[in-house]
């Protein structure tokens, strides 16, 4: 039996991304009504029982000839929780919609919690966080539960284990902040502009790469600089990596279309998304008219970028 909801796109994202700045939850189902209501409710009353902290939250309801496709997205600092809550919900909705009565609505809603206090960061580190922002110094959580305070050789990490068992922390603060980042979307021409960057720059170059490489680069000691050419469906399914980066590249939107792309204008969101952070004027391919849509949003401006192949004389 198909269930009256059908999760198409759950994602956790944990950086800045098309919809916010600020880490959250994109959640899409297609359903065989407009339950918009009942998901905002569930999602309100599951939070406050887990006890997590959302925002934000935004839900519609398309309907289209053969279904409903719901959408929902809210912020959260927890983002991974956020996905398992909406899993939950969905879960919660079919029983009830279908009238299962040997779903367990409590036992998910305890494991749940107990995840989020697990993962939840001690009085130290969100102290430390809290500096660091003052401070304007990136912070990283890292898979492994420990703290990347700045970036690179400007960086510094405390493990776990050392916020749980350290009140009182006082980091390197004077050595700490920011290290040049130099970031590249497209597909196409993105490798060309990758290569083309990293001869002005002695750093770290890494191309296609998702949030987990970037964190990794950013987190070693010997990167002065980072030359990084972005996987475009990583960063709808993950967000950004960095809240800033010093020059931003968009060489087209060419190939097929991003899986995790709900539309033409989510994959161009997506590329676009660090211009939105850039530092200085974006770099634009001008003569891919499928990217003048971003030209008006680009903060700093934008300059003319060329594929070497296109160059003329």
């Amino acid at each position: 039996m198909t269930p009256p909801i059908t999760i198409v796109q759950l994602a956790a994202l944990k950086g800045p991304n098309i919809y916010r700045p600020q880490p959250g939850v994109i959640l899409r189902a297609r359903t065989n009504d407009d339950y918009r209501e009942r998901l905002r409710t569930a999602l309100k009353h599951g939070a406050l029982a887990v006890g997590l902290m959302i925002a934000h939250l935004h839900i519609t309801a398309h309907e289209r000839p053969d279904d409903v496709l719901l959408s929902a997205f809210f912020t959260t600092n927890e983002p991974d929780i956020g996905a398992e809550l909406c899993q939950y919900v969905i879960d919660g909705l079919n029983a009830e919609l279908t009238g299962d009565t040997t779903w367990d609505a409590d036992e998910p809603l305890f494991v749940l919690r107990d995840q989020r206090e697990a993962q939840a960061l001690p009085v130290a580190a969100l102290q430390l966080i809290a500096n660091a922002r003052q401070r304007d110094i990136p912070t990283t959580r890292l898979p492994d539960g420990g703290l990347l305070l700045g970036q690179g050789e400007r960086s510094w990490i405390i493990t776990r284990d050392e916020l749980f068992a350290i009140s009182d922390v006082e980091p390197p603060w004077s050595r700490l902040g920011r290290i040049p980042i130099i970031a590249i979307t497209g597909e196409r021409y993105r490798s060309q502009a990758v290569q083309a960057q990293a001869a002005r720059y002695d750093g770290i170059t890494i191309d296609h790469a998702d949030r987990s490489a970037v964190i990794q680069a950013l987190a070693d000691p010997a990167c002065t600089t980072l030359v990084v050419g972005l996987d475009t469906d990583s960063l709808l399914r993950e967000g950004l990596p960095f809240d800033r980066c010093d020059l931003a590249v968009i060489t087209d939107r060419a190939g097929q279309r991003p899986l995790h792309a709900f539309d033409d204008d989510e994959w161009l969101k997506a590329l676009g998304l660090p211009m939105l952070c850039s530092t200085m004027p974006t770099l634009i391919n001008l003569t891919d008219p499928a990217l003048h849509p971003l030209l008006s949003y680009a903060p700093n401006g934008v300059i003319g970028w060329q594929a070497q192949a296109e160059v003329t004389e």
